[in-house]
């Protein structure tokens, strides 16, 4: 019983991250449909970047 609730929460970070990366692609694709920057936090720094391409495929 206890192996059982410690998958859950496991299981719920994998689509969490999951949801967060879908959410980054869908914010890139709207900054570079708008052309507005994109807004990041990279090492404690606020970043605006304009997008000039789609990221590759890869980093899905």
């Amino acid at each position: 019983m206890k192996n059982e609730s410690n998958k859950a929460p496991d299981h719920d970070l994998v689509q969490s991250a999951i949801a967060l990366r879908r959410a980054a692609q869908q914010a890139r694709r709207d900054a570079q449909r708008t052309h507005t920057p994109l807004v990041t936090f990279e090492n404690g720094a606020v970043k605006k970047q304009m997008v000039v391409g789609e990221r590759p495929s890869a980093e899905q």
